[in-house]
């Protein structure tokens, strides 16, 4: 500060009142800068972690020719993590002739002082393959050339992109068994396939001219507009195709661009595909659905349809509607464990009952739970099904009023399904310090996820005790569901949740993302829509256990300043 604002006038008065006015607005003008600062410093730390987690790019460092950092985008490009092959050599990964340009690309400049380095060379990866790399190499310190900054993207291979690039400007015309034509810029016709003159006079009712606008094979108005704008969209660069009934059959046309070597649009294919067969039995398989629906709709039972592959409820019946106050448009794509309808095993070995060829129905006893909280005892019937293209199952549920809801036999589903315990702040600290010395002493890899609900305290006002309660308990048995077995949660406020996870920070990202997902599409609050804020931390040696939940709380805190509905994982630390 200057001289002036250190030394105050003796002698008192109105002097003195003006130094201080002009002391104190100093002081702001210092204050509002240091804001500004502040905020310039959040806004590259986000751009940084950003750029972290970019999907496109892989981010390395690399000293003395070995990588010792690589992003969660690198670390799935290569195929393995960097804790399971720290500095690696990045030559190593080099396919064999090209160690050299690798290795040409991480030396500095001869001539000293900032340097940029390109290079594309294909890399082998860890199942095998071989796929290509373009790397831009800096130094991370201008005045040190031994650490590098990288940033690199995949790329096609050179013959594949030298073959994506090429143009054609014309079919070969005695080509018989190919049906197309090549329009040039001005809509023109420029070249027809033998297949092409033959087939056009069941669209157009004539046979189209080389050099005629082809738009004039068309009708005006909205008859001919879907044809008009799938060639405007190819025209634009993108492929399109349109429908047509004509001479007794199903007739597609694909249009596509026609790229020039240099990747300028010279014109659009137009093709013709005969689909009458695969319209037809198209359908016949939509009227069988349609008829199987219909039936399915008035069976008396609840019933839904589950896809094998996954378990996603695909559709359910009027009577499960009824019993459980669950839709179907709320019950689509999500299992009936992600309903809170069944737990996780008993939704499995449902999936599994007629994983065999025989069309004669298994059985099983199970508990379902309906969302008031009431178990029913219950047997499912389940036969394979095929729906929408895809395997199915035709699961039938029915409630077996003689028994209650207790653990079965040993040919049951599963025991009796209680709400999974939860586990409050005191009990999460107590296991984190314990997994904390655990990881220092094993170097196993630990990560923690701190979750909250957005606006929480706003939501929690419209809610009273007995509700908030059952929210929690709810939400709490939804995040138990979407998490692994061996995964520590806990509720540690209103609203909010951590997780414990023995998987390193980019698999618990992932794990962080699933759960916000899950959160962002769930109805626990009928006419809320929820969302959530994460912040995931990969525990480091000789980090203590407030350490690591403060990087993960500060995760949290920059995913809220984002906006919330979002998980940020925290850059790594040395």
């Amino acid at each position: 500060m200057d001289e002036e604002f250190e030394n105050t006038p003796g002698n008192g008065g109105a002097d003195r009142v003006e130094f201080l006015k002009r002391k104190a607005a100093r002081l702001e003008s210092e204050a509002a800068r240091w804001r500004r600062e502040e905020a310039a410093l959040r806004d590259v730390e986000r751009r940084y972690l950003a750029l972290l987690e970019n999907p496109l790019f892989i981010l390395m460092i690399i000293s003395g020719g070995r990588v010792t950092f690589l992003n969660g985008r690198g670390e799935s490009f290569f195929g393995f993590p960097l804790r399971e092959r720290p500095r690696f050599l990045l030559a190593d990964m080099a396919a064999p002739g090209f160690c050299a340009a690798a290795e040409d690309l991480l030396k500095g400049n001869a001539g000293g002082g900032p340097w940029e380095k390109t290079a594309a060379f294909p890399v082998i990866l860890e199942n095998g393959s071989e796929k290509w790399l373009e790397i831009t190499v800096t130094p991370a310190d201008p005045a040190e050339d031994d650490t590098l900054l990288a940033v690199a993207r995949e790329i096609p291979a050179p013959d594949a992109e030298k073959a994506e690039d090429a143009s054609v400007s014309a079919f070969p015309s005695g080509a018989d068994n190919i049906k197309a034509a090549v329009i040039d810029e001005n809509w023109k016709i420029t070249s027809m396939t033998s297949g092409f003159i033959r087939e056009a006079p069941l669209l157009w009712g004539r046979t189209p001219e080389v050099g005629e606008p082809v738009l004039d094979l068309e009708p005006s108005g909205d008859e001919g507009l879907p044809f008009r704008l799938a060639a405007e969209k190819a025209f634009a660069g993108y492929g399109a195709e349109i429908g047509r009934e004509s001479g007794g059959g199903y007739r597609v046309l694909s249009f596509a661009p026609i790229f020039s070597p240099l990747g300028r649009i010279t014109g659009i294919s137009l093709a013709l595909c005969d689909r009458t067969g695969e319209k037809r039995a198209e359908r016949e398989t939509r009227a069988g659905e349609e008829k199987f629906r219909r039936l399915f709709s008035l069976v008396s039972d609840m019933a839904v349809i589950i896809a094998r592959d996954g378990g996603q409820v695909l559709d359910c019946n009027r009577a499960f509607q009824a019993r459980t106050g669950i839709g179907p448009e709320e019950a689509r794509g999500r299992g009936l464990d992600e309903l809170g309808l069944l737990s996780p095993g008993d939704a499995r070995r449902i999936a599994a009952l007629a994983s065999g060829d025989k069309a004669a129905p298994a059985e099983a006893g199970c508990s379902l739970i309906l969302p008031s909280g009431e178990e029913l005892s219950v047997t499912v019937s389940a036969v394979p099904a095929e729906g929408n293209g895809a395997a199915s199952l035709l699961a039938v549920i029915r409630e077996d009023p003689r028994e209650a809801a207790v653990a079965p036999s040993a040919g049951g589903c599963s025991e009796k399904r209680t709400r999974p315990e939860i586990h409050d702040r005191e009990d999460f600290i107590k296991k984190l310090t314990r997994e904390a010395e655990s990881a220092e002493r094993t170097r196993k890899p630990l990560s923690l996820i701190m979750l909250e609900i957005d606006g929480f305290g706003e939501l929690l006002g419209g809610l009273g005790g007995g509700d908030g309660l059952r929210f929690r308990d709810d939400f709490f048995r939804e995040l138990s569901a979407k998490i692994q077995p061996d995964d520590y949660a806990a509720a540690l406020g209103p609203g909010e949740f951590a997780i414990l996870t023995s998987a390193g920070g980019y698999i618990a990202h992932r794990t962080a993302e699933k759960v916000r997902a899950m959160v962002f599409s769930s109805k626990l609050l009928p006419g809320v829509h929820l969302s959530c804020s994460l912040g995931v931390s990969e525990f480091r040696r000789e980090a203590t256990p407030e350490e690591f939940m403060r990087r993960a709380s500060i995760a949290l805190r920059e995913a809220k300043r984002a906006g919330g509905n979002r998980a940020v994982l925290a850059p790594a630390v040395s």
